[in-house]
This record gives C-alpha cells, sequence and structure tokens, in this order.
C-alpha cells in the first residue's frame, strides 16, 4: 500500500532525556507512539533547483518514523525554523501514514 500523504500540523508531547515524540494529537484523536522506527534530520533545500540556494533557504527539520499503540506507522516532522529567537515558527506536522 502507497504512503498516504496527509499534510497536517500537529500537537505533539515529547519526553525522556532527549526530547522524542510520546504522542501526537490530530483533530481530536491522541495518538499514542510506542516505537520510533527511524529518525533522521534534514538540512537540505528542497525540490525547489531553479533558485540559487543559501544557507538561511535550508531546511531545519528532524523526521520520525513512528508506530502508534493501534499499530499504525506514520512520518511526522518537527520544522525547527531557521532561528532561535523564533520559537512560534517551531511546529510539528504529520507528513505521511505509512
Amino acid at each position: 500500500m502507497p504512503a498516504k500523504f496527509i499534510g497536517r500540523e500537529i500537537e505533539v508531547t515529547t519526553g525522556g532525556e532527549v526530547r522524542v515524540p510520546v504522542s501526537f494529537r490530530l483533530d481530536d484523536r491522541e495518538y499514542v507512539i510506542t516505537d520510533i522506527l527511524d529518525a533522521w534530520p534534514d538540512y537540505g533545500f528542497g525540490r525547489d533547483t531553479k533558485r540559487r540556494k543559501r544557507w538561511w533557504q535550508r531546511h531545519h527539520r528532524n523526521y520520525y518514523h513512528v508506530r502508534t499503540k493501534d499499530g499504525e506507522v506514520y512520518e511526522i516532522y518537527h520544522d525547527r525554523g531557521t532561528g532561535l529567537s523564533h520559537p512560534e515558527r517551531k511546529k510539528w506536522f504529520l507528513s505521511h501514514q505509512l
């Protein structure tokens, strides 16, 4: 089954010493994360190859493949924004259901 694109902002609860996601909320449903299957940072420029690339245009994201208590697998990411002085730009997104 191909991945289903969702592309929505979510609320995430983090925990542990390294502050990893432990649950997330989409609409009125809470998803409890039982396993982090994979995690990686993204510092790329995205798919736009036409524009000149500058350091401030890079992504600053942490991606996670997670399994929920119901056995569903999702790709979520934390968009850390580009500046420490703007915490409102740091958001979590549910990218795909895998």
